[in-house]
């Protein structure tokens, strides 16, 4: 799934996954987590990367711009979805985590690959 949240790229072996939710201050969503899990596989089957390296776009304030790597996740979303009547609605917020500490393990474990 492609999302403009996450902007993926590679250089030289490394992953860069850049986090770019800067109005939030690159807080984590379930959509950037759907996009990241399957490009990180991907890179991770095809020997692609030997590391992974997380950014977050830098947001502005008071006329300059300030670095933000990730306030974490989008807990908002979250509540609010929890709160809901709508039951797919209110099923984001097992989902997120869920697939977020599925993403978490997968970085964990990524086998590092010095050759």
């Amino acid at each position: 799934m492609a999302t403009t949240q996450l902007l993926p790229s590679l250089s030289a072996r490394l992953g860069i996954l850049q986090l770019n939710n800067p109005s939030s201050l690159n807080a984590l969503t379930l959509e950037m987590i759907r996009s990241m899990t399957p490009t990180l596989a991907t890179w991770q089957k095809a020997g692609a990367i030997r590391a992974t390296l997380m950014v977050g776009s830098p947001y502005e304030r008071k006329g300059k711009m300030k670095p933000a790597f990730c306030a974490g996740g989008d807990v908002k979303a979250c509540y609010h979805a929890g709160l809901s009547k709508d039951e797919s609605e209110s099923q984001l917020t097992a989902d997120f985590f869920r697939e977020e500490y599925q993403l978490n393990y997968m970085i964990a474990m990524q086998p590092p690959t010095f050759r």
